[in-house]
């Protein structure tokens, strides 16, 4: 009898269970991360990458996660690749399956698909798995939030800039010290030299800004910033927090003051 197309979730299932059950313990190793899968899908997918409130999806090389109001309602150990999860002829776009246990020892599956826009996965897993999932996450694919992993393989990654290349920019640095005001007299503030990812475009309230997120070294903790500059009108609002104090910068009005805040939270304060 030949194989179908495309096999059941719960014949997929199965199949990882025995996979899991025949598998020697040492492959299984819950610390072991496999780097070549964590350079190609890992990360965050999510069905909205602006806000981490949100329901996300998140491969940790060591672990599946799903999160859902900042906290993980579903952790999956013992990850393993299986580009075979369909058996027969896979669906359209599907990459490979990235399998899990979770306490009790059901299965979390995160089913990866790649096309022109990015990678996308969808959540499969045993009946108590699916019952915890996010409304958000059930039966859809949500895509990651890396535009690296994004990008198709073997095309040239996109040009990034850190935040003191920003200030090679004197448009933006005049903005900028402008909106620091006396805080400007604060050494890793203008030369925003510490640990920070690279900038970012997002958009707020209708208007594209460059996202810069940075803290002081060696002091992360109780010192750091979020800024947010739009090039069109060369305005700079944001968020300086220090030694427990936070100070707005740029006299941003309530709505983009409220999403500084959620975007300092988001970068130091996960």
């Amino acid at each position: 009898m030949n194989t179908p197309r495309t096999a059941s979730p719960q014949y997929r299932l199965l199949g990882i269970a025995l996979l899991l059950l025949g598998t020697a313990p040492e492959a299984w190793a819950q610390g072991k991360i496999d780097a070549k899968l964590m350079q190609r899908y890992g990360g965050v997918l999510a069905p909205d990458c602006s806000n981490y409130m949100l329901p996300q999806l998140k491969y940790l090389g060591d672990s599946l996660v799903v999160q859902d109001a900042g906290k993980a309602l579903l952790t999956g150990r013992n990850v393993k690749a299986v580009p075979t999860y369909f058996r027969g002829t896979a669906p359209p776009e599907f990459e490979t399956a990235l399998t899990s246990e979770v306490a009790g020892g059901e299965a979390l599956v995160f089913v990866l698909y790649r096309n022109a826009s990015g990678v996308f996965a969808a959540v499969e897993g045993g009946p108590k798995v699916m019952a915890m999932l996010p409304a958000a996450l059930k039966g859809q694919r949500v895509r990651h939030c890396d535009p690296n992993r994004n990008r198709a393989p073997g095309t040239a990654a996109p040009i990034q800039i850190g935040p003191p290349d920003l200030l090679k920019d004197a448009k933006f640095k005049r903005a900028y010290v402008q909106a620091l005001g006396p805080l400007a007299r604060e050494p890793w503030l203008m030369t925003l030299d510490g640990p920070a990812p690279p900038v970012e475009t997002v958009r707020v309230a209708g208007t594209e800004y460059q996202l810069v997120s940075v803290c002081k070294n060696h002091d992360c903790y109780d010192n750091s910033m979020v800024v947010l500059y739009a090039a069109a009108s060369q305005k700079v609002v944001g968020k300086v927090f220090q030694r427990g104090r936070s100070t707005l910068i740029g006299a941003p009005p309530p709505p983009i003051a409220a999403e500084l805040e959620r975007l300092w939270k988001a970068a130091f304060r996960k």
